[in-house]
């Protein structure tokens, strides 16, 4: 009986999980269509908005190909598939030779195509997926609106708050599969820590609420069982959760798409560059890559109509160059102009009198929103830092609507390469807002001190560059150049607005999407 639980365990996280998705595209004409280099429309990347772009146009019956630089990772409960900061690997970093990453020391890896991209811009770690579903392999669930005060204060105000609640909020919800923490799951031992936590924040006056998350928790608690390999209960999250614990964009958006029949996905395809033939097609530089990171050689895709969603950095990194170099010279002067870190920072906690477990579960169970009080509006939710489970400490990771440091991208004279730039200590105003609402809790709770853990500078949560209503019309149409779209977290003010960024992203791109195909472009 114990060996039929674990078969049907497995099975069940099997199938929570697609693998081989770009295979099932092509489907029995895989020989020709692996060939095809020209299209419709070309979607480049295949996270939250590029796979909003994907499934929409398939459905509108575009003939659509997705370009996607990382590989296709699959699900597989009976092993593991991705490292952590407990077992470094070389399928962790994007192209790095040395791990970088908050608990892990500088160890040799080998460059290759891994899921997580660690880029060291000036005065700031930009942290971004790489891989089939894009920051949905790395991001830990959360799936939260920014509060109406500070979208209505940042956005165009095209942008309606009403519309977004009634409409776009709730249908990127729905589609992501977002719920919040279930009781059971809240009250065992790895979340003990969350627990602690909202202990902490009610002591000192605030109100901590559930959030919603993509976790599937059904194979949660096939770990809390021991039915499944620990991934989610074990504190990984930031590499990937092997076992089908979050239910990543390869099982919503993207199989939807590929399910159009009109959608093709190219995995370990690279845009290395955009530009313009005379005809007014779009032609893009693209490398082929092996799942080791071998160059298989460089082709040239054409397309009519253009969706970049190749995710912040690497969207203003393309666009930025292809500007500068002629390739498209009437890019908006705007375009990198406009990049914020959304003002993530990490708080540490300890709490001396509760003895925590060797491990903390990733999934974040809630958070709270202060509006004033820290200096900047700010979100603050209970998180885990990994690389540190065995302290007795909890973790916030707080996010503030800063509307004013902002750096930008451009192309540097010497060497051509986009980098950011103007950014100096743009992330200071949230540090100091974060260490504001800890202090404010631990002033509420004796014998809790402050611990320190050195961080550089970093965001996991990249945004703006190509803001929509500044770069873009509401609908993401880049002003200037017809047929080319933006569509991922450039088009975000520098900030979400006190929010992760994935609802938003997701819902920009649902509402960018059907005016596009309603006005056929």
């Amino acid at each position: 009986m114990a060996g039929r639980t674990r078969r049907d365990a497995l099975a069940l996280v099997a199938r929570a999980g697609l693998a081989g998705l770009g295979a099932a595209a092509l489907g029995s004409r895989a020989a020709a269509a692996a060939t095809r280099t020209d299209f419709r429309a070309l979607v480049i990347g295949s996270g939250f908005g590029g796979a909003v772009a994907a499934l929409r146009l398939g459905q509108a019956g575009m003939d659509t190909a997705v370009l996607e630089r990382g590989r296709e990772w699959p699900v597989a409960p009976a092993r593991p598939v991705f490292g952590s900061v407990n077992g470094v690997t070389d399928t962790m970093f994007w192209f790095r030779r040395t791990a970088r990453y908050p608990g892990l020391l500088p160890v040799p890896v080998r460059p290759g195509p891994g899921v997580l991209e660690v880029a060291e811009e000036p005065g700031l770690d930009i942290w971004c997926g790489a891989g089939v579903g894009g920051g949905s392999l790395v991001y830990t669930g959360v799936t939260v609106a920014p509060p109406r005060r500070c979208f209505e204060r940042l956005y165009p105000s095209g942008l309606r708050y009403e519309e977004f609640a009634r409409v776009w909020f709730p249908r990127a919800r729905a589609m992501l599969g977002a719920s919040p923490m279930p009781r059971d799951v809240y009250a065992s031992g790895p979340f003990l820590h969350s627990r602690v936590w909202d202990r902490q924040v009610t002591r000192a006056g605030f109100r901590p609420e559930p959030l919603d998350s993509t976790f599937d928790w059904r194979v949660v608690r096939g770990e809390l069982a021991h039915r499944v390999p620990l991934s989610a209960t074990a504190g990984d999250s930031d590499f990937g959760c092997g076992n089908g614990a979050k239910k990543t964009l390869t099982r919503t958006y993207l199989p939807a798409a590929l399910a159009t029949g009109h959608v093709q996905l190219r995995p370990l395809h690279e845009v290395r560059s955009v530009g313009r033939r005379r005809d007014g097609r779009f032609r893009l530089e693209v490398r082929r890559l092996t799942p080791g990171g071998a160059v298989l050689g460089t082709e040239e895709f054409t397309c009519d109509l253009l969706f970049v969603a190749a995710g912040t950095l690497n969207t203003n990194r393309l666009l930025v160059a292809a500007r500068d170099r002629g390739a498209l010279p009437d890019l908006p002067a705007a375009v990198g102009e406009g990049f914020g870190d959304n003002g993530d920072q990490v708080t540490l906690r300890s709490q001396p009198l509760v003895q925590h477990g060797a491990t903390q579960g990733s999934p974040c169970a809630s958070g709270v929103f202060v509006p004033d009080g820290c200096g900047l509006p700010l979100r603050a939710e209970s998180w885990v830092l990994p690389g540190f489970h065995g302290l007795p400490a909890v973790v916030t990771l707080s996010m503030t609507a800063d509307g004013d440091h902002r750096g930008a991208f451009r192309s540097d004279p010497r060497t051509g390469r986009v980098r950011l730039t103007g950014w100096g200590d743009g992330s200071a105003a949230a540090a100091r807002a974060a260490l504001a609402f800890s202090r404010r809790v631990i002033a509420a709770n004796p014998g809790t001190l402050p611990l320190t853990v050195p961080l550089p500078p970093y965001t996991a949560h990249p945004v703006g560059g190509c803001a929509i209503g500044r770069v873009t019309d509401p609908e993401g149409r880049v002003r200037g150049v017809p047929g080319l779209y933006v569509v991922d977290g450039s088009l975000l003010p520098g900030t979400v607005g006190g929010a992760n960024p994935s609802l938003t992203i997701t819902a920009l791109a649902e509402r960018a999407l059907a005016g596009i195909v309603a006005r056929a472009g």
